[in-house]
This record gives C-alpha cells, sequence and structure tokens, in this order.
C-alpha cells in the first residue's frame, strides 16, 4: 500500500511539474509573439494573458486584445479570448470569443455580435506543425458596419481538412442558413418577387497551395496555386445558383474554368434592375441575350454558362470580360 501511495505522489508531483513548465512555456510563447507582431510594425497589444486550467488543462485568456495592421488597414479589437487545451493533446485547441467583438477594415468598423461562436484547430504532432483541421460554428450573427450597412445569419458554419496527407491541400467547407441581407438589397428584393432571407449559402471545394500551411508559413507565404470547386450553391427562394469546375493559378493569374448553372435566370435579371447594375432600358437586350442561351438547355428557366480564364482574360460564354483578377502577387 506504501508503494502504490509513493508511486501515486511521484507521479502528482511530476505531472505537476509538467503542467507547470508547459503553462510557462505556453505563456512565454504568447508574449513573444505579441513582441514579434510589434517589432514588424503592427499593432499587437493586451490588458492581460494569464493560462490556468492545471491539473488537466492549459488555459489561455488575453483580455482586451487588440491587434491590426496599419499597412493594411485590417484588425481585430475584443474584450476578450480564450483559447483551450488538453494537458496531454495540446496539437488540439479551443477557442471561446465573446459574444461582442469589433473587426477593423479600411475606412469602417464592423462590429460582430453572436450567441455563440467557437472554434477549434488541430494541428499535426510534428516539428512544423502543420495544419490538420479547422472547424468554427457560430449562431445568432450579426455584423453592423460603421458605414451603415448590416448583414445577419441564424447559423454559419467554416470547415477545413488537409487531405492526401499533403500540407499544402486543403478541403474547406461553409454553409450559412437564413442570411439576412443589408436593408438596400431587401427593397432589391422586393421588386425582384424575392423573400428577405436568403434560405441557404454553401461551399465546397479543395484548395491547393505553393506551400504547406504550417508554423513556417511566415516565411513561405503559402498562395492559391489551385481551386477545384465541388459544389456551390446559393438558394434564395426560387432563384438558384450552383457553380463547379478548377482553377489553377500561374503567377498571380487563374486559369481554367467554373461553370455556372442559374434557375430561374430571369429573376437575377430583375435584381440587377433594381441594385442599378443593369440599366432598366437595356434590360429586354440583357434578356434576349441570355435568352438564347438558356435555349440551348433542356430546361429554358435554366442558364449554363461557364465563366472561362485563359491567358489572363475572362469570359462568360461568349461575352468577353476583360482582363482576369490577379489571385497572388508576391511583395
Amino acid at each position: 500500500m506504501r508503494a502504490v501511495l509513493t508511486l501515486v505522489l511521484v507521479a502528482a508531483v511530476l505531472w505537476g511539474g509538467y503542467w507547470f513548465v508547459g503553462s510557462r512555456a505556453l505563456e512565454r510563447s504568447a508574449e513573444a509573439w505579441f513582441a514579434s507582431q510589434a517589432a514588424q510594425g503592427r499593432i499587437a497589444e493586451r490588458e492581460s494573458l494569464d493560462v490556468a486550467g492545471f491539473p488537466s488543462r492549459f488555459d489561455l485568456t488575453v483580455t482586451e486584445p487588440h491587434l491590426e495592421d496599419p499597412a493594411s488597414g485590417f484588425g481585430w479589437r475584443a474584450p476578450f479570448a480564450q483559447v483551450f487545451s488538453l494537458t496531454y493533446k495540446p496539437w488540439h485547441v479551443i477557442a471561446a470569443l465573446p459574444n461582442t467583438q469589433t473587426i477593423l477594415a479600411p475606412g469602417q468598423q464592423i462590429t460582430l455580435d453572436s450567441t455563440r461562436l467557437r472554434g477549434s484547430l488541430i494541428v499535426k504532432p510534428s516539428p512544423a506543425l502543420a495544419l490538420d483541421r479547422i472547424a468554427i460554428a457560430g449562431e445568432g450573427l450579426a455584423a453592423r458596419s460603421s458605414l451603415g450597412w448590416s448583414v445577419a445569419a441564424s447559423a454559419a458554419r467554416f470547415a477545413t481538412r488537409q487531405i492526401d496527407d499533403d500540407p499544402a491541400r486543403h478541403e474547406i467547407g461553409l454553409d450559412i442558413t437564413a442570411l439576412a441581407p443589408d436593408a438596400s438589397l431587401l427593397s432589391a428584393a422586393t421588386e425582384a418577387e424575392l423573400p428577405e432571407v436568403i434560405d441557404s449559402v454553401k461551399l465546397s471545394a479543395i484548395l491547393g497551395f505553393t506551400a504547406p500551411l504550417d508554423r513556417h508559413a511566415g516565411e513561405t507565404r503559402p498562395e492559391l496555386a489551385s481551386l477545384d470547386l465541388n459544389e456551390t450553391l446559393i438558394a434564395w427562394g426560387d432563384l438558384k445558383l450552383f457553380a463547379s469546375g478548377g482553377l489553377t493559378v500561374q503567377d498571380g493569374l487563374p486559369e481554367g474554368r467554373i461553370d455556372f448553372r442559374l434557375e430561374n435566370w430571369r429573376k437575377a435579371i430583375r435584381l440587377a434592375v433594381a441594385l442599378e447594375l443593369i440599366k432598366p432600358e437595356v434590360a429586354p437586350t440583357w434578356e434576349r441575350m441570355l435568352g438564347i442561351m438558356a435555349a440551348q438547355s433542356a430546361d429554358a428557366e435554366k442558364l449554363d454558362v461557364p465563366l472561362i480564364f485563359a491567358d489572363g482574360r475572362m469570359s462568360l460564354g461568349p461575352l468577353p470580360l476583360g482582363p482576369a483578377p490577379r489571385l497572388a502577387q508576391r511583395q
């Protein structure tokens, strides 16, 4: 019995020592990260930084974090941020964010409210700490900009996972339900006989990068190399948009094809007119032109058209659209 008690006491002391060393290492790493960001000319401030959770977790709490890149104008502020991990599995972290936070963007501040917002991140337990997967889920979401616009959604989920055991290839998924657009879009939706809420937005794709997404990403600076779009769906009443296809990126320019299908496409024209994207007097021309394209499919209410990127140009079916956008530009 005495031997068992001795073993338990020794194990407890060793575990306590492991937690103490691990918690101090986590705290020093977090402090060093804030210092490195400030040294690079970014704003990286916080009121306090603490680690708790003994004996089974490492719980990092940062109060009043303020992160901002003056060069780009993007940043983030919140009352607090918490990151949790189990002591025996520190490569799997869970983040808890406050119900209200502020996203900074060029020329505006966006207040993001939520009833629940959680995320998790798992990296491979290896020296490179390559990203394995990410999951973010939010409920009761509402975003309000200082410029006056606002959007809301009942729920949103975003996830990624490494595929083919390749740290430079990741599958992503996005699912948004009951998306309420800004009031300016709602008035246009009414004119187009569309409901006030977009039923769902879904995205499934595989992204390839020029370098692994791991702890060296700050030096290797991964950029998009390929996009395989498995499924995209926007359902807004009986107006539905589907998309699938693939792109590769060479010298920052996309090459490839994305196939779109638009159901009840005439409503899309009415929506474009209401949004002043198309002048009312040219709307009949658009309707005749798209009607000719839709007549080539089995259902004249469904418009199938490819978006083609080639030789630095892009076209929508037979219609040239001009130069292709540059997707990556190494500085």
